[in-house]
């Protein structure tokens, strides 16, 4: 036998087959974006460097989120471009962040933040769509029938609960929903209330809401106590102390409805009850997550 034949054949397979890229493989692209923040009185130079780079990653985000609104597939969808670039925010990852200092004229520090940062559009793509995909309105009552007829058509069979705890696992739905808790939230809720993990964790696996929907009202308790944006919104379902995953804040985020610049404008306006400068209303309210239209409306009316 040759063998020296058989191992060029051998070596000639590997290098086909290591040649051949993962379908799987994460398609990273490199972004940069550009952020200015001006430190004011009542911030830290640390707040303000934040927010500096929090800008920087807001103009990468929607460079990615221009790339996934140009699909045809995504563009047909409900989802909006501002709500794509919200998503998106969740899948950078920063690689380097330069910051700069300078005084102002006016002898303030005027921060620059200089980030680059990878993302892969085709995973944000594929989040749009799962969660897109997950999006339904919220069942409405039949005639004959009210929301207390169709929440209950969906609870478990009773039986399978241990008597002990089936008063409550009803106790447990009614305050969840009145309050407008996620699945964590109530959970956390049970503990707090005595309830060791374990006996809170049995009860959890009975109790029977509308997680989604507890998102969506949730949100619209947001709107009745401050003013936010889409994005503000979104980032206060995910926080702890909210527990909401992301496709119940994805959910209530594109099935909210309010006028946004007037909510831009509402926050503008206690901004200069501050004394704050228009440049820095102005800077903020794109840092809290409002679209240039909504903040250029905000700046022509405030």
């Amino acid at each position: 036998m040759n063998y020296t034949r058989v191992l060029c054949l051998i070596f000639l397979a590997a290098g086909i087959i290591f040649s051949v890229p993962c379908a799987t493989e994460a398609r990273m692209e490199t972004f940069s974006g550009i952020g200015e923040y001006t430190v004011s009185d009542n911030e830290t130079l640390q707040q303000a460097e934040d927010n500096a780079v929090a800008e920087a990653l807001r103009e990468i985000s929607e460079q990615v989120g221009m790339i996934v609104a140009s699909n045809t597939k995504v563009k047909n969808e409900v989802v909006t471009y501002d709500e794509i670039v919200t998503v998106t925010s969740n899948y950078v990852k920063v690689l380097d962040k330069k910051i700069e200092r300078s005084m102002t004229k006016d002898g303030d520090i005027h921060i620059t933040a200089r980030v680059t940062a990878n993302a892969d559009p085709e995973i944000v793509l594929s989040e749009l769509k799962q969660l897109s995909a997950s999006i339904a309105k919220p069942i409405q009552p039949g005639p004959g029938e009210n929301n207390e007829t169709v929440t209950n058509s969906s609870q478990p069979d009773k039986g399978s609960i241990p008597v002990e705890y089936q008063g409550s696992v009803h106790q447990a739905e009614e305050y969840a929903n009145e309050n407008h808790l996620s699945k964590k939230g109530l959970l956390q809720h049970l503990i707090t209330n005595g309830y060791s993990r374990a006996a809170a964790s049995l009860l959890m696996d009975h109790v029977r809401s509308d997680w989604k929907n507890n998102a969506l009202m949730k949100a619209k308790d947001y709107l009745t106590r401050g003013n936010y944006s889409k994005k503000g919104i979104y980032v206060q379902l995910l926080s702890p102390n909210e527990g909401f995953t992301r496709d119940e804040a994805f959910y209530a985020m594109t099935n909210i409805s309010a006028d946004w610049k007037i909510q831009a404008l509402g926050m503008a306006r206690g901004y200069q009850q501050k004394g704050w400068t228009m440049d820095k209303i102005q800077q903020r309210l794109s840092i809290e997550g409002f679209s240039k239209d909504e903040v250029r409306y905000a700046m022509n009316n405030i």
